[in-house]
This record gives structure tokens, C-alpha cells and sequence, in this order.
């Protein structure tokens, strides 16, 4: 096994990375000219360091998962003499200990995987490769040729750049927050605004970096057979996987892509949920008037479909677009609507949102009789289906609701409850209720109350 520094010389500290650091397995010796040359533009290109590795040297499990806890990525480079045949097992490659090793340290540690094939290789049948293997045949496979290295060595950096920035910002934004919904993405009510569907909305980040790289062979695949259902589904978990991490200009292009595809086939449902992600993504962007446009075609279509879940998706939408340009009694319209529908179709988590939403809208209309007659709803929602978080927090924001009537003793009611909720919770989101708990207590009888959520 060879490297091109010493050791531990290269350790900073326990598992602490100077620079970008690449591990670069060969499965045959005879591939370390070349492995050098990806090396050295490795080094030169990324100014990172990297570990070569081959047989040369004694295999030693230890060593070879110390080397890979303090790397960023792992190339795995395949020879035409490595090559099996078609429809074969290279068994010579597949079943060498190291390289299985190493992979398996690699998917634990959640380093990017790429194989390499140099010249002529080929990928051997993934169905036929073991558990390992499998894991790495999933990944993008770039092809090296003498002749063209270097050209083809700026394609998988350019690509490789790509990925090690994707997979930083989502450990840096998974950093900085404990709660689940880490990239805060929500509406003017403080609710979080998921995508639809796929089970990606409470994903963190290794579980979405791995939708994403499964999800762009899948696409890639999807093309080469010209098999369209399978390139809709691609394109969907990238645009939802993109939404979750806050990315809207990507996950508007994988929808807009899908889009198209999914328009051929006729499907009114189909279009109609993706006409509602394409709305949640351009809300969640900035960009209302796009916005706008994806949920009134989305309100056109479910109502001549009879839909009723997304015309109520589309309404809900609309409000959230009139919210953000300040028209608050038209978005009430949309979300009164929207709640009809919702609990017409049993849909009681929305049910309660809405509830919430529009007492909250009330209160900046300073309409507080209305404000209170929803919010009272609403608390009565959340306790029914015991979801407390919510409820202490629609019983805070009653209480302000009450102050500004007057009713000093439904204050007292309402804190009192929300107090009860809150003296064994903890987090921020408690901690900022206690203050507005406070706050509100502290109030003297007369004037406004302490600003909301």
C-alpha cells in the first residue's frame, strides 16, 4: 500500500481533515502508473492529499479504516485485465479482502464512492457482485482513457466538486440544528412546508445524499432503456430530496422535467401533485408569481377532475401566496375554502394547520373575536389527537388573542394550561414560549400584547 506522505504525519488531530483527501484502490498493482497520474491531478486540482492503495503491501484492516476516517472520497480503479467477460463474475477483483474492506469502511464512514474504469473495463453484473460491490456499482462510473486522461479527469472532478459541495452544505446545515425539520423551512405561520409524498420530509442528511446518488443512476438508467415511468419517479425523488435541503432552483428543474413526462400520460392526479411541489417549491423560493401560476392551474384542473384533496392542496397554496403579498382577506378566503375541503376529506392534520393559520390571520386583521373563535378550534384539534407541542403553543397564542379583548381571566385559563404543557419540555421552541408565557403575565392590563409567533 502506498501513499504520498508518511502515516500519521498526515493527522491534524483525531479524525480532523487538513484539505480534501482521497483514498485511490487499485485492484491490481498493475494499475499504479496510471493511479499516480489520478493522484498527483487529485492533488493539483483539489490542492487535497490522497492514499494509493494496492496489494503491494500487506493487507491491514486497522490501517486501511484509519486511512479512510479522515477521507472524503474513495476511488475504486478497475483494469481491462480486471475485466470480466460479459455476463461473468471477476471473482479475481470482487472477492479481493481489502477492496471489500474498504468499501465497507467507505459506506460506514459515508464517504463518496466512485469507480473508475480505466480504458476499456467494464462494470461487472451487479446482480451477480457481492453485498459490497453492489453498494458501489450504484454510484456513477467515470471511464479514464490513456489517451484523453486528463480530459476525462476534468469531467469527474467537475462532477466530484459538485458532490463534495452538496454533501458539506447539508453537514453544515445539519450542524447548526438538532430538530428534525433542520432546514426551518416553513410558511408565514411558522408551519413547516414538507414536499409531497416519498417519506423524504424528516430524512437527515446521509438519508437524503444517498436518495440523491441513487436517485441520479436510476434517471440514468431510466434514459439509457427509454423506460418513462422510472425516469418520472427519478425525477421526482430529486426534486423532492432538493426541496428538503432547500435547494428550489434544482428541485424546480427535476419537477419542471417531470413535468413534461408526466403531462403525457394524462394522469389529472398526477399532475395535479406535482403542479402542488412545483407551487411548495417557487413559495418556498421567493418566487410567488410562479407560485401562483403552478396552484391556480392546479385549482383548474382538480376542480374539473373532482379532486377534492387538491383543490384544497391548491387553495391552501393560493392563501400562502397572499399572505406573503400582504392581501390577508383574500388569503382568508383561499384558507376558509381549503378548510372545508380538508375536513370534509377527514384530513385532520390540516385541518389543524388551517385552523391555526387562519386565527393567526385574524389577529393581524385585529379581527380577535374571529382570531379567538378559530384559535379555540384549534386547541381543541391539537388536544383531541394529543399533539401538545402544537397545543401549548396555539394556547399561548389564545392567550394574546384574549388579552387584546380584555378577558383577563381566559388569559389566566389559556397560560395555565399551556404552563402544564410546558414544565417537562424542553428545547428552544419551549424556551420561547415561556418567555411569551411571561411576557404576557407581566403585561400590565391596558395595551398591546407581546408580538406572536
Amino acid at each position: 500500500m502506498l501513499a504520498n506522505y508518511a502515516d500519521e504525519n498526515f493527522f491534524r488531530g483525531a479524525g480532523e481533515i487538513i484539505m480534501t483527501t482521497f483514498y485511490i484502490s487499485l485492484c491490481s498493482p498493475d494499475l499504479e502508473a496510471i493511479g499516480q497520474k489520478i493522484a498527483d491531478q487529485c492533488e493539483s486540482c483539489f490542492e487535497g492529499r490522497f492514499f494509493l492503495a494496492s496489494d503491494r503491501e500487506l493487507f491491514a484492516p486497522e490501517k486501511v479504516r484509519e486511512r479512510l476516517s479522515v477521507c472524503d472520497v474513495l476511488m475504486v480503479a478497475i483494469g481491462e485485465e480486471d475485466s470480466a467477460r460479459p455476463g461473468s463474475t471477476p471473482d479475481d477483483y470482487l472477492l479481493n479482502a481489502r477492496i471489500r474492506f474498504e468499501i465497507v469502511s467507505a459506506m460506514n464512514l459515508d464517504l463518496i464512492m466512485i469507480p473508475l474504469l480505466i480504458g476499456d473495463a467494464a462494470l461487472p453484473d451487479k446482480s451477480a457482485a457481492p453485498g459490497a460491490w453492489k453498494r458501489l456499482l450504484n454510484g456513477k462510473s467515470y471511464r479514464l482513457r490513456q489517451t484523453s486522461l486528463f480530459e476525462d479527469l476534468d469531467l469527474l472532478f467537475d462532477d466530484l466538486q459538485d458532490e463534495l459541495d452538496f454533501k458539506r452544505e447539508v453537514e453544515e446545515k445539519l450542524s447548526r440544528s438538532n430538530d428534525p425539520n433542520f432546514l426551518g423551512l416553513a410558511d408565514s405561520e411558522g408551519k413547516p412546508l414538507n414536499p409531497h409524498g416519498l417519506g423524504l420530509e424528516r430524512s437527515g442528511a446521509l438519508e437524503l445524499r444517498r436518495a440523491i446518488e441513487s436517485a441520479r443512476f436510476d434517471l440514468d438508467e431510466a434514459r439509457r432503456l427509454k423506460n418513462r415511468q422510472n425516469e418520472i419517479t427519478a425525477l421526482s425523488t430529486l426534486g423532492l430530496a432538493y426541496t428538503r435541503l432547500g435547494q428550489t432552483g434544482r428541485a424546480i428543474a427535476f419537477f419542471e422535467e417531470e413535468l413534461k413526462l408526466v403531462r403525457e400520460g394524462g394522469n389529472a392526479k398526477d399532475v395535479c401533485a406535482l403542479l402542488a411541489n412545483l407551487g411548495d417549491a417557487c413559495a418556498v423560493s421567493g418566487a410567488f408569481d410562479r407560485a401562483k401560476k403552478f396552484y391556480d392551474e392546479q385549482l383548474i384542473l382538480a376542480d374539473a377532475g373532482d379532486c377534492r384533496l387538491y383543490v384544497g392542496s391548491a387553495l391552501n397554496g393560493l392563501g400562502f401566496v397572499y399572505v406573503k403579498r400582504d392581501n390577508i382577506p383574500r388569503a382568508l378566503e383561499c384558507y376558509l375554502k381549503a378548510l372545508a375541503i380538508y375536513r370534509e376529506c377527514g384530513d385532520q392534520d390540516k385541518e389543524l394547520e388551517l385552523l391555526v393559520g387562519i386565527g393567526l390571520n385574524y389577529q393581524k386583521l385585529e379581527e380577535f373575536e374571529k382570531a379567538a373563535e378559530f384559535l379555540e378550534q384549534a386547541a381543541e384539534s391539537a388536544r383531541y389527537h394529543e399533539n401538545r407541542k402544537e397545543e401549548a403553543q396555539v394556547l399561548v397564542d389564545l392567550g394574546e388573542t384574549h388579552f387584546r379583548l380584555g378577558n383577563p381571566e381566559r388569559v389566566e385559563t389559556c397560560l395555565k394550561r399551556a404552563q402544564e404543557i410546558l414544565e417537562f419540555r424542553e428545547g428552544a421552541w419551549a424556551e420561547s414560549l415561556r418567555n411569551r408565557l411571561l411576557s404576557l403575565r407581566n403585561a400590565p392590563p391596558a395595551g398591546e400584547a407581546p408580538g406572536g409567533r
